[in-house]
Formats: C-alpha cells, sequence, structure tokens
C-alpha cells in the first residue's frame, strides 16, 4: 500500500482533485436545478463518508481536510471565468478526464494495483451516486428523469477512461 508522501507533488494533486472533479462534472452535466444540486451534494459527501471508512489508507489521506480544500482550491483555478454552463460543462469534463488520467497513471507508477482498483472504484461510484442522487427535468418532482442524457454520455466516457 502508498501512502501520499510515495508521490510527487503534481501526482498528490490529480489525486486528491480527481474526485471532486468528477463529483462536479456529473453534476454539471445535468444541470439538476436548486433542490437537485442539494441532492446530488450530499450524494458526493455520502461517497467521501465511504472513502474515509476504506481498507485502503491512501483512499483515506484522498480526503483529508486539507486535501478537500486544496482539492477545491484548483477546481477554482480549472474553472477560472468560465460563466457559460455549456462552456463550464466541456471545460468541466475535459478537465476531469485529464486529472483523473494523470491518477490513474500516478497509481500505476507506483505499481498499486489494489488503491488503483480501489480509488476507480470510487470515482465511478461517486459519478452514479451524483447522477442518480436527483431527477432532471420535472417540475416541482413530476416527471422527468433519473440520469439525463447528457449525464449518461459523461458516465459513459468516464466508464471509458477508468476501464
Amino acid at each position: 500500500m502508498t501512502s501520499r508522501n510515495e508521490y510527487t507533488m503534481e501526482q498528490w494533486q490529480a489525486l486528491r482533485t480527481a474526485p471532486q472533479l468528477v463529483a462536479i462534472a456529473t453534476a454539471a452535466a445535468g444541470n439538476s436545478g436548486l433542490f437537485g444540486s442539494l441532492g446530488e451534494g450530499m450524494a458526493t459527501a455520502s461517497a467521501i463518508a465511504e472513502a474515509l471508512r476504506d481498507e485502503h489508507p491512501l483512499l483515506r489521506e484522498v480526503f483529508t481536510k486539507d486535501d478537500m480544500q486544496a482539492a477545491q482550491d484548483d477546481i477554482r483555478v480549472t474553472i477560472g471565468d468560465v460563466t457559460s454552463q455549456a462552456v463550464l460543462n466541456e471545460h468541466l469534463q475535459g478537465a476531469t478526464a485529464r486529472t483523473v488520467t494523470a491518477a490513474l497513471a500516478a497509481l500505476a507508477a507506483k505499481g498499486a494495483a489494489g488503491e488503483a482498483e480501489a480509488y476507480t472504484t470510487l470515482l465511478k461510484g461517486i459519478a452514479e451516486k451524483v447522477a442518480n442522487a436527483s431527477k432532471e427535468g420535472d417540475f416541482l418532482g413530476f416527471g422527468g428523469e433519473r440520469v439525463s442524457e447528457p449525464e449518461r454520455a459523461f458516465l459513459a466516457s468516464l466508464h471509458e477512461l477508468l476501464g
């Protein structure tokens, strides 16, 4: 098992930032509105709580208070001044793909197969929980669909990336 100290700063930055980017990119793809966003936030918190109980210390290290704050700061820089929803989605999905790829490469470079599998499962779980957290396109709770087409497209690309 590896720990934070075995990774370069760039590798660690990717490892700690990818889970939050996955959550934000999934939520942004769905454009769920206020109540949907609250549900997606709760789904993310639930996935983080599960990771904190995981048997792999690396997953617990990714979600320390300081590393979560640093990841959020990294994401703010990544997003920058993007204001258009369509541009934001594209920007977030690209940043997520690059960051996830870097995180997986870092794990592979250390030969951390068990941790890579747990990390991949974590990322898939976050995306699935966020996508299923609220209905898209509903009106006052009526109608809509659990996972929207843009979310399905993002999930498919993420699953392809994660293998």
